[in-house]
C-alpha cells in the first residue's frame, strides 16, 4: 500500500483521526471546514455595532440625527470586525447525531 505524502494529511481537531488536508468535511466525525464568520457571527456583531453607537450618542445628548449616523457607521464597523476576526478557514465543531 501507498503510503500518502506526510503534507497531504492532517487531523481532524475533534476526532483526532488522519484526513486529507483538502477535505472540507471530516469523514469520521462530520467537522467542517468553514471560511469566514458564520451569519450567527455577522449578525451578532452587526447588531452590536447599530445598538452600540446610537445608545453612545444618545447619552451624551448628540441627538437622533447624530445617533441614526452612528447606528449605520456602526453596523458596518461590526460587519468588517467579524470578517476580519474570521477571515481564516477553521473547523467547526460537527453536528450532534440524535
Amino acid at each position: 500500500m501507498i503510503e500518502p505524502i506526510a503534507g497531504t494529511v492532517e487531523q481532524c481537531p475533534f476526532c483526532h483521526k488522519t484526513i486529507r488536508g483538502t477535505a472540507e468535511i471530516c469523514p469520521h466525525c462530520g467537522a467542517e471546514r468553514r471560511f469566514g464568520p458564520t451569519l450567527r457571527e455577522s449578525l451578532l456583531t452587526f447588531a452590536v455595532g447599530v445598538t452600540a453607537g446610537p445608545v453612545f450618542m444618545l447619552l451624551i445628548g448628540a441627538g437622533l440625527q447624530l445617533a441614526a449616523l452612528a447606528a449605520a457607521i456602526g453596523g458596518l464597523i461590526g460587519f468588517f470586525i467579524a470578517h476580519s476576526r474570521h477571515a481564516g478557514d477553521r473547523w467547526m465543531k460537527p453536528p450532534d447525531k440524535p
